[in-house]
């Protein structure tokens, strides 16, 4: 192993030796999974900021970007670091973010790329926190990185596929660049949304090997950790404002909840202002998921179909004309599990149509929930199995659906998602023709990891776009974007502009476009 290359006791030792000495410690970590001209020029300004310069990698378990990543194993990509002339010390860091090796080294400054400066990813911001209180410095590096890991990885891929090509003519023929995303992100900022839906918690509980029990033929596993998400309409406010929007969560709560100190927790950090109205019959939604080795093998649902009564509704409306003044958009996920009755949802379109909101909605199929309830939104996110299931018609083709559906509920715009096959925009045509016009983007995702939360984010992201004007062939790509990324993670935690940015960086039709 190269001298460089360092383990946890080494390395504490090297820190106390340079604290005694008066050296500056100056830190970067990541995953450096190839090292290219980018990393050289972050790496070397990092080393003008101090006197030595510590690199934490990324172990193998804990690079989380996408399903055979990362490219290079951790014991190589220390060794590619630990030769660098201006890198003194290598360390693989064996957490899933920097927080726990900066609280234990505390360097003196901590290094982080330019985007991070000014986007309020919430992990970013908890290291920021844990450095500054200790009296260390953040720097953010200058200079453009113009290469990526991930980019030199897949640049020749599937360059000459169906689906690159599909997605490069698609970015070149609507004008859709990393420039003009990043201008349209910049609209985001401050817009203010009104979110409400069911409160689901996703729990995902990982447990050992899958064995036959002995009792009976059933699965028997023992828990060893777990992990917990707020999902669906929540996850929606937590994506909105992890891209800058205010956001205001409306939802309810029973007196006595379990979970409510988690819930509440996730909300907050995420930047989500949450609203509740008490409702005694009505706890929680939580979904279990049972993980043996990164795979699902169970699906627990806790929570039981709870309409709310006449009072709860009433109440559910003056908190939500309360916080209808300028709002820059509604959107109203239901989730089928009796949250949204007939007089709520008259009530509802009434209040839209009275104050000309901007609304989005999103239907589960799910019980009495159906998309045609609904009328007036602006744009509709079903996934190809709910629009059949809300008109009863499982033979028709897309484009008689969706006409009718339009039609019905005098929606403007039809997202229709379609899993690994993308999503299709349905709206009405500018040439004066009866038939409807449609926009096709491919799925952006390679390998699906957990598809929890794809819909979710692809709404806050269409919901955004549109709130902020934009084109809607761009909006179509910046929430397939999101979904893209949340598909590829465990878990259903939305995804932070910095995140976004890197997504965008690797993006071989935007590369093209340029």
């Amino acid at each position: 192993m190269h001298p460089k290359i360092v383990d946890r006791d080494r390395l504490l030792e090297i820190r106390e030796g340079l604290r005694r000495d008066g050296k500056v410690l100056v830190q970067c970590h990541g995953c450096f999974d190839i090292v290219h001209p980018g990393h050289i020029r972050y790496l070397a300004f990092a080393k003008t900021q101090g006197d030595v310069l510590l690199v934490s990698v990324s172990s193998d378990r804990h690079v989380n970007k996408g399903y055979d990543r990362p490219f290079i194993n951790e014991s190589l990509r220390a060794e590619n670091l630990a030769v660098l002339e201006f890198v003194d010390y290598v360390y693989v860091d064996d957490h899933d973010w920097a927080g726990p090796i900066l609280s234990e080294v505390e360097p003196d400054v901590y290094i982080k790329g330019k985007e991070y400066e000014s986007h309020k990813d919430p992990r970013f911001l908890k290291e920021r926190q844990i450095v500054e209180e200790y009296g260390g410095t953040v720097v953010f590096s200058s200079g453009d990185v113009v290469f990526s890991s991930t980019q030199l990885i897949n640049q020749f891929r599937d360059r000459f596929s169906e689906r690159a090509q599909r997605l490069q003519f698609y970015c070149s023929s609507h004008g859709i660049t990393l420039a003009s995303i990043n201008e349209a992100m910049g609209a985001f900022w401050d817009k203010r949304f009104l979110v409400v839906g069911d409160p689901i918690m996703d729990v995902y509980t990982h447990c050992t090997t899958a064995e036959v029990a002995e009792e009976a033929p059933i699965i028997s596993v023992t828990p060893l950790s777990e992990e917990s998400y707020v999902g669906g309409a929540g996850l929606v406010a937590l994506q909105l404002a992890q891209l800058g929007a205010d956001t205001t969560f409306l939802t309810t709560r029973a007196d006595e909840e379990t979970h409510a100190a988690a819930f509440d927790s996730l909300l907050a950090t995420g930047g989500v202002h949450a609203k509740f109205i008490s409702t005694p019959r009505r706890s929680l939604f939580q979904k279990q998921r049972m993980l043996v080795g990164g795979q699902k093998v169970v699906k627990i649902n806790r929570g039981q179909h709870a309409p709310l009564s006449g009072n709860e509704q009433r109440e559910f409306m003056e908190k939500l004309v309360a916080q209808g003044d300028d709002l820059d958009g509604l959107i109203l996920l239901d989730f089928g599990y009796g949250m949204f009755g007939e007089d709520l949802i008259r009530d509802i379109n009434e209040f839209v149509q009275k104050r000309e909101l901007r609304y989005y909605v999103d239907v589960s199929q799910r019980g009495s929930s159906n998309l045609l309830k609904y009328r007036g939104a602006r744009i509709a996110t079903p996934t190809e199995q709910e629009l059949r299931f809300a008109l009863g018609d499982r033979e028709s083709g897309l484009s008689n659906l969706a006409a009718r559906f339009l039609a019905a509920t005098q929606t403007r715009e039809l997202l229709l998602t379609l899993g690994d096959r993308g999503a299709i925009r349905f709206h009405p045509s500018t040439t004066g023709s009866d038939r409807l016009a449609t926009d096709y983007l491919p799925a952006l995702a390679d390998h699906a990891v957990d598809a929890i939360g794809a819909g979710d984010v692809f709404l806050a992201g269409s919901a955004l776009c549109d709130a902020a004007g934009l084109d809607p062939r761009l909006a179509l790509y910046f929430s397939s974007c999101l979904s893209a990324l949340q598909i590829g993670r465990l878990g259903n935690s939305p995804s932070s502009a910095p995140e976004l940015q890197s997504f965008l960086l690797e993006r071989a039709e935007l590369r093209e476009s340029r």
